[in-house]
């Protein structure tokens, strides 16, 4: 295979690459990237690394080996079994399960990510760089797959992509879906739509936090703000709450919440769905009026500018939250903002409890699930911040 292209560094930028941090960004180099592929080089051009390259992205450089090597399939087919090793081990993969198989740069692969669905593959490309390698790591992929009972693939490359200059994509790439899919979390029984659900059709990365819900819900009101199709309030219906509300904007989103909620062999009596913008809606909930409450809002910040404004979305919503939550009750607050870091998620929900008049103990903190791993040497991996409160 012919060697990629050199892109070399600015005199004193190659230091960065001893830190084995993934990320190159545009100011460290002493060029702009020519290609989708690249062998990023110090001053003097001795070949330091070999990745992927943008010439219209601030991050230029996504770095897959700290060594001239090529990235080639056995490269990727190596990385992958590894990855899907991980999951295997951790008890989460397997034929109705539903688990991340590959997390970018958590995995060693940076702009990649792969969902498991039962018999379905979701992917996520978000590079120009992978898009040139597609022939390299797509096989591979397709035949660690089909070992393990795959026969569905499809592509929601949507993040990051236009930075790219590449055009979004949502297709099925292999098989037939007659609609969502169903995968199995603990006792849930849960559908996905793999094609117009949110991210790659379902969350995840809530997975341990909706089994937890579910163990301490018994004789419990229990409030799923921003609750999508259901998940937490499923885990509590089963878990012996008397009453569940899920409240979100999206009308189709509850309706797969109510016929999950059925599915699942619950009274619909006890569900209740609550249709509308969630600030709105939580400013008319009876006050200490819910023994669990959960507030799972969007990512507010979905650039580091929008910090200072999201800090104040997440704080009024977190304040609803606490209002709503009885004595003695319990209180999730999360956000999945990469650029909200944990001191200033912490500081949100501090400040909410203080403007709700209210004291809390923390019980947890909280993270995404060991499918979602991150690099120690790319913190920026870590998004997903949670509290797991008790309200006084």
């Amino acid at each position: 295979m012919k060697p990629y292209p050199i892109l070399r560094l600015k005199p004193g930028k190659d230091t960065l690459l001893s830190k084995r941090h993934p990320w190159v960004f545009s100011g460290a180099l002493a060029e702009a990237p020519a290609g989708p592929l690249v062998r990023l080089a110090d001053a003097s051009g001795n070949v330091l690394a070999v990745g992927t390259a943008s010439a219209t992205n601030p991050l230029a450089v996504r770095i897959f080996r700290f060594e001239d090597a090529p990235l080639d399939a056995a490269f990727f087919r190596e990385r992958l079994q590894a990855a899907i090793g991980l999951r295997a081990t951790l008890g989460l993969d397997g034929p109705e399960a539903g688990c991340r198989w590959v997390f970018g740069e958590g995995d060693l692969l940076p702009g990649l990510v792969v969902d498991r669905y039962a018999n379905a593959l979701v992917l996520q490309v978000g590079t120009a760089g992978l898009e040139a390698l597609r022939e390299a790591w797509w096989p591979e992929l397709q035949s660690l797959a089909k070992e393990r009972g795959i026969t569905v693939f499809v592509e929601r490359s949507q993040s990051g992509r236009k930075e790219e200059g590449l055009e979004v994509v949502n297709r099925l790439l292999k098989g037939s879906l007659g609609g969502p899919v169903a995968i199995r979390e603990g006792a849930a029984t849960l559908s996905v739509d793999l094609l117009k659900g949110q991210k790659t059709g379902f969350f995840l990365d809530q997975r341990e936090h909706r089994l937890a819900l579910g163990r301490v819900s018994r004789d419990c009101r229990v409030l799923n703000a921003f609750g999508y199709t259901g998940g937490f309030s499923i885990h509590a219906g089963l878990g012996g709450a008397a009453e569940v509300a899920t409240l979100d904007i999206s009308a189709p989103a509850l309706d797969q919440a109510e016929r999950d909620w059925a599915r699942n062999g619950l009274e619909p009596a006890r569900h209740t769905r609550l249709q509308g913008d969630a600030f709105e809606l939580m400013r008319e909930l009876e006050p200490e009026g819910w023994d669990r409450v959960v507030v799972d809002p969007p990512a507010f910040a979905k650039q580091r500018k929008d910090v200072d404004k999201a800090f104040k979305a997440y704080k009024d919503v977190f304040r609803l939250g606490a209002r709503a939550t009885a004595r003695g009750g319990m209180l999730w607050c999360f956000s999945c903002s990469q650029h909200m870091d944990r001191a200033r998620f912490q500081e949100a929900v501090w400040t909410a409890l203080l403007e709700a008049g209210r004291e809390a103990q923390v019980l947890a903190h909280l993270g995404q699930p060991a499918d979602h791993p991150y690099a120690l040497d790319h913190p920026e991996g870590f998004y997903l911040k949670g509290l797991w409160l008790r309200v006084l």
